[in-house]
């Protein structure tokens, strides 16, 4: 929900009042295809198809909950995939963001394992076109810590698509076989919305690994196909 309707509320005057017009309470499926799963650093599987559903509820003008479920197979070699539930919480200002994320992931055919992730974070909107946010999270699965900080920056481009990037790096500690610089990571995404509720986003990124890793550099693409009520 907060990619697409963020996205719609910034490339036309139009789409941004229609979004303000609806209800306090939206539904985002997003359904997509990436030639690898690179979560955190980490590999977890190759050619990727998921779908996520979310819904994003207004408590106040300030106050905003997130929550929904997101499952993803793998549909090169082995049998992995992963089922999630995910809750944040988030304080929403002009001037900066606060929230906390609780995510439940189950997979299949992975050397991650089972259990919570609890992240809380922080943003900083800087202008209109940037963003310097940094988060820290536990995963009880592995009992290991994971912290990154990040840049991203975003501007329309007409009155239908919009181009953002983020880059950032990431440190860990007894985080899956990883304790100190973990990798550093980008990605650019241009998405361009049919109308205020279909939106479609080719993207590619990118993750470097640095000395505590375990993994190689990875390079991947794929497409979100995105639906909002």
């Amino acid at each position: 929900m907060r990619r697409l309707a963020a996205c719609l509320a910034m490339i036309s005057p139009c789409l941004a009042e229609s979004v303000a017009d609806d209800v306090p309470i939206g539904i985002e499926v997003v359904t997509g295809y990436r030639t690898e799963y690179v979560h955190r650093g980490f590999k977890l599987a190759s050619d990727l198809i998921d779908v996520q559903l979310e819904a994003e509820i207004a408590l106040s003008d300030e106050w905003i909950l997130n929550l929904g479920g997101f499952y993803g197979t793998g549909t090169g070699s082995g049998d992995f995939s992963e089922a999630s539930t995910f809750f944040d919480l988030r304080y929403d200002t002009d001037h900066w963001t606060a929230g906390f994320a609780t995510t439940w992931r189950d997979y299949q055919d992975s050397f991650f394992a089972d259990g919570f992730d609890l992240s809380p974070s922080f943003t900083w909107h800087l202008t209109d076109d940037w963003d310097l946010g940094t988060a820290i999270a536990y995963d009880t699965g592995d009992g290991g810590w994971y912290g990154n900080l990040e840049a991203s920056w975003s501007k329309p481009i007409g009155e239908s698509s919009f181009l953002s990037v983020k880059g950032g790096s990431s440190w860990t500690e007894d985080y899956y076989g990883s304790s100190g610089w973990n990798d550093l990571y980008a990605r650019i995404a241009w998405t361009y919305a049919f109308n205020k509720s279909v939106a479609v986003t080719p993207f590619a990124g990118t993750s470097i690994p640095m000395g505590s890793s375990p993994e190689r550099n990875r390079l991947f693409a794929g497409l979100w196909f995105e639906v909002t009520f």
